[in-house]
């Protein structure tokens, strides 16, 4: 489980594996290719028993692929917990997990695709070792399966980011917001090919964002300085009110929910063993993440 993270190049997927997006001054809503902060010998040793707990989680819930979700930096002040989301995909049903994400280059205004192992999914400096897994319905799972290994991957990924893209923005991209279209298209089957198409789709029309504040001061004295951070495809009206949507983990996996397409969702970290919610458990724990 020590794959280090590497670019997917050329549209072809490497189904073998192992095993934030910076937000104003300090906070991170998703995932970045690099961290600000060297690894330390603590934080290595925490990503190694989080990644290996996850194996063992993965390993005996009997899936081909699931979304899982960790936490950046601490997200308390917007009422969030987990700030980005990526595919864990097995390769063969007694195989290992490779991770494929979408990850901002070092705060730069671009990103690409990624593929690792579950322990390097962990080592961006965390605010806390968390993780949550979705695990998709029978249908779904196929539906990912395909379009994981087909050219959809990339015909829906926009290299121009932004760290709180607005959902229905076709000129940036964020993470989560890659991963939810690729859901979409999914579903779809072969009907969309573009991220115009995944938007115009019906299933995507049941998506709900998450709203966050952002005061003036706040957008003024730190976003208006970051490559990867820009508030212009947010409405004028929304940007005076400071009100911002966007596509959190949460949102994800309330959609999960909400259009019967979520399995179950685990929740583990270091210390207790994995928590599986279903059913009426789903609606009180979303609030929580």
């Amino acid at each position: 489980m020590n794959r280090h993270r590497r670019r997917i190049r050329s549209g072809v997927l490497t189904l073998i594996g192992t095993c934030t997006l910076v937000f104003l001054a300090t906070t991170a809503l998703a995932g970045t290719a690099c961290t600000q902060k060297p690894l330390t010998p603590e934080g290595l040793a925490k990503a190694s028993r989080l990644g290996v707990k996850l194996f063992s989680t993965l390993d005996s819930n009997n899936a081909e692929v699931v979304m899982i979700g960790r936490v950046g930096a601490d997200l308390s002040n917007y009422g969030l917990r987990f700030s980005h989301l990526g595919f864990a995909l097995r390769n063969d049903p007694k195989g290992q997990w490779t991770v494929i994400h979408l990850l901002n280059r070092c705060g730069t205004d671009s990103s690409s695709l990624y593929d690792e192992g579950l322990i390097t999914f962990f080592l961006d400096d965390p605010f806390a070792y968390e993780v949550i897994v979705a695990v998709p319905n029978p249908e779904l799972q196929r539906a990912l399966v395909k379009v994981l290994r087909s050219g959809t991957v990339w015909r829906l990924h926009q290299a121009h980011y932004n760290t709180i893209a607005h959902p229905q923005s076709l000129d940036f991209q964020n993470s989560n917001q890659w991963l939810l279209e690729l859901v979409v298209a999914a579903m779809a089957k072969g009907v969309v090919n573009s991220r115009s198409e995944v938007q115009q789709h019906p299933l995507m029309q049941q998506y709900q964002p998450d709203v966050i504040a952002i005061d003036r001061l706040t957008r003024l004295g730190s976003g208006l300085f970051k490559a990867n951070l820009t508030f212009t495809d947010h409405s004028l009206a929304d940007r005076l009110k400071g009100e911002y949507h966007i596509v959190s983990v949460r949102s994800v996996i309330r959609f999960l929910h909400r259009t019967g397409m979520l399995e179950r969702l685990l929740w583990l970290d270091l210390q207790s063993a994995p928590k599986t919610f279903t059913g009426a458990d789903l609606d009180r724990v979303l609030g929580r993440l």
